[in-house]
């Protein structure tokens, strides 16, 4: 949905969409301007990118669903992309969405892609935090980023409880195959990576003493900077933990193909023995001294059974069956 919001003194006013424009050229110097822009709602965008001389490269990016999460400063403008994560809880699939802030002087423009949307929440956090508007669309930057990274946090601890799962399905026992939701939480915890992964740099600058942001919001953009080395040592953890896992499962196939293996070659040698008496007493030869003996038959089948059951006790000791 298209939405433009002036923050002034602490308060917000929501700006008609027939009004942007004018909103957009006449900003008073102790207010700002936010507008969020749909993927649908190009046109806005390239019409506000018009009247603030916005990079005609950083204007291109933003359009674009599948922008690497960065921060990029432009001449006039400064270009931040984010990567948005939510998860379903009936698939257990992280979802991403996109998010591109430019901001120029006291104008903030979003671009969302997706379905995820951050901006809801950011306007809550606005009205509780009426203190932090009054250092401009920064603002808005640090509650929007907080709220992503945040988002991040939730949708970690949901792929710890699904690894967990898993984990204990792998070292139970009986012949559970969790091999395909193993690989699908791979995935899922690869695109967690390439989420925050990129952003690691930025937040490693933002707590270094020299780099970030100064004052009140230097202090939040640290927290935030903080949250994100969080989420990216967990993903690490997770993906490494995953490796493991995946490791033993491949492991215990093994060992259940050699147990069949085992069982099928136990059963085979079973089954040779009457293969062969059948075989010796199948040649018909014409001077075979059992033919004419009275207990010939039974004894051969004594022996049969003999012999198997020999068989089959020394592959039960072994475990082979």
């Amino acid at each position: 949905m298209l939405r433009c919001t002036r923050f002034h003194n602490s308060d917000s006013a929501e700006i008609a969409e027939e009004d942007i424009f004018d909103a957009l050229r006449q900003v008073p110097e102790d207010a700002f301007v936010w507008l969020e822009v749909p993927p649908e709602r190009f046109d806005v965008l390239r019409e506000a990118a018009r009247l603030l001389d916005l990079p005609r490269l950083a204007v291109e990016n933003a359009m674009q669903g599948h922008q690497r999460a960065k921060i990029e400063p432009y001449p006039g403008c400064l270009f931040i992309a984010l990567k948005v994560l939510g998860y379903h809880e009936g698939t257990s699939a992280v979802r991403i969405s996109g998010l591109v802030m430019l901001v120029s002087g006291r104008v903030l423009i979003t671009v969302r892609h997706g379905d995820e949307d951050p901006a809801t929440e950011a306007h809550r956090r606005a009205a509780d935090r009426r203190d932090l508007l009054t250092h401009g669309p920064l603002a808005v930057v640090y509650l929007l980023a907080d709220t992503v990274v945040d988002a991040y946090l939730a949708v970690s601890a949901e792929l710890a409880k699904d690894l967990v799962a898993l984990e204990q399905r792998v070292f139970a026992a009986g012949r559970d195959d969790p091999t395909a939701e193993l690989y699908a939480l791979k995935r899922e915890v690869l695109e967690f990576r390439e989420a925050v992964e990129p952003l690691l740099p930025v937040a490693h600058r933002f707590k270094s003493p020299e780099g970030g942001a100064r004052g009140v919001l230097g202090h939040h953009f640290r927290d935030v900077a903080d949250h994100v080395v969080r989420a990216g040592r967990e993903v690490l953890s997770y993906d490494e933990l995953l490796n493991s896992v995946l490791a033993a499962q491949f492991s215990r196939a093994g060992l259940w193909q050699n147990e069949d293996m085992r069982k099928i070659s136990a059963w085979a040698a079973l089954a040779l023995v009457p293969t062969i008496v059948g075989a010796i007493y199948g040649m018909n030869f014409e001077y075979m001294p059992e033919l004419h003996w009275v207990f010939g038959y039974p004894l051969a089948l004594l022996v049969i059974v003999g012999v198997c059951w020999a068989l089959y006790a020394t592959f039960r000791r072994n475990g082979w069956l």
